[in-house]
Formats: structure tokens, C-alpha cells, sequence
């Protein structure tokens, strides 16, 4: 029920959600790897998915109701300033019991401007996670969520990274490198995309100034 609820209010009245090149996700689990451009990418997200796991800042939960509410929504709190790997282990531990399940993380890091990051922004969590659970990537590409405004997500093919571990278990880094980059390309060419199929070009973002310079 709660889950309808979101999908009505923030998918369809608030940022009007079209959603393109989407596969079944119901059939084995997934890394959902979006850009990240805003507050909203993770309820949007969320909305759209089920059975989806999130991270959220730590500040999010400072709200008494609101904690309550994103713990109900099975959201992982993270502290960006210390960085332990707790997300990433839990991220592993979530695929441990075989289930279908999704996992969503932003390679980003933070809100930033994909078209402006040097590969340094594009952090290497998500591939490992991806590595260590034999669980794919799918890159998303989010255009910045507006009040009632079209808001275009373009689905990816999925990433496989069997190759970036070997046997002992042992991540390649080099590798892991090398799927940062295809990440950060292939979040272009669904860029791309999202103008094909929206015969218009993608709205110019928005961000606070604490954002506009996340490329390091």
C-alpha cells in the first residue's frame, strides 16, 4: 500500500516519471548504479522498484518521523564522513540468501554533475559490491527530478564483473577502474537517449553551490 501511495504521489503527480528501456527486474537481482542530480533520485527510484534497498545520508534521519518512515522503507543509513564500508558489507550481506532482491548506489557519491566528473568522483563501491556478489550493475540514467515537470529514466544493459575478481577472491583493481569509466560512458549514451526518446534536450540542472563543484 505504501508503496502504491509513492508511486502515485511522487512518480506520477509530483515528477511525472517516464521510464525507458526497463527490463523485468522481478527475475534475479540487480545494482541499480543511477547519476545522482537531486534529493529525490532515491523515492524516485524507490517508487518504481520493488523489493529495493537504499542508502541514505545520516542526516536524513535526524527527523524522528521521517527515520521512522525511511526505516519502513528498508533504507541503509550511511555517515559520508566516516568511511567505514559498513554499505558496502551490507550491501554484500543483502544478496547473501539468494533471493531476487535490488540495490541501489549512487557510484557518484554525492549530488554532482555527471558531465562535469573527472573519474575520481566515480568511486569504486558499487564494483566492488558487484565483484564480490557475482550481481550485476544496471546503469540508470535520472534526468534532474522537477515538480511536475517530465522527468526521463533510461535503463542501461546490464554490467558484469566476473572478471575483476579472480578465484581467491581477490578484487582486480585495474579492472574495477576500467568499470568505472564504462559506468560514467554508458551513463552518456543513455543521456543521450533520454533526448531521443523525449524529442528534447535534457533541462539544464540545478544545484546548490555546495554541489556544482563535486568533480574530485
Amino acid at each position: 500500500m505504501l508503496k502504491k501511495i509513492g508511486h502515485f504521489i511522487i512518480g506520477k503527480l509530483i515528477y511525472r516519471v517516464v521510464e525507458y528501456d526497463k527490463k523485468d527486474l522481478s527475475n534475479g537481482s540487480y545494482i541499480l548504479c543511477p547519476n545522482h542530480v537531486s534529493d529525490a533520485d532515491g523515492p524516485v527510484m524507490w517508487v518504481h522498484n520493488d523489493n529495493i534497498r537504499i542508502l541514505a545520508k545520516k542526516e536524513c534521519f535526524e527527523h524522528k518521523l521521517f527515520a521512522w518512515f525511511l526505516n519502513k522503507l528498508n533504507v541503509v543509513k550511511i555517515d559520508r564522513d566516516r568511511h567505514s564500508g559498513a554499505e558496502l558489507l551490507s550491501a554484500i550481506n543483502y544478496f547473501s540468501d539468494g533471493e531476487n532482491k535490488i540495490f541501489m548506489l549512487f557510484p557518484q557519491g554525492t549530488i554532482s554533475d555527471i558531465n562535469k566528473n573527472k573519474l575520481t568522483r566515480i568511486k569504486p563501491g558499487a564494483f566492488y559490491v558487484a565483484a564480490k556478489t557475482k550481481v550485476p550493475i544496471i546503469p540508470v540514467f535520472i534526468e534532474q527530478p522537477r515538480p511536475f515537470k517530465k522527468t526521463r529514466v533510461v535503463y542501461g544493459n546490464e554490467m558484469h564483473l566476473d572478471d575483476a575478481i579472480d578465484e581467491n577472491g581477490k578484487i582486480n583493481r585495474k579492472k574495477i577502474e576500467e568499470y568505472r569509466l564504462k559506468w560514467q560512458q554508458e551513463i552518456f549514451k543513455l543521456q543521450e537517449k533520454a533526448v531521443e526518446y523525449g524529442k528534447k534536450p535534457i533541462r539544464k540542472l540545478k544545484l546548490k553551490p555546495k554541489h556544482q563543484n563535486n568533480n574530485e
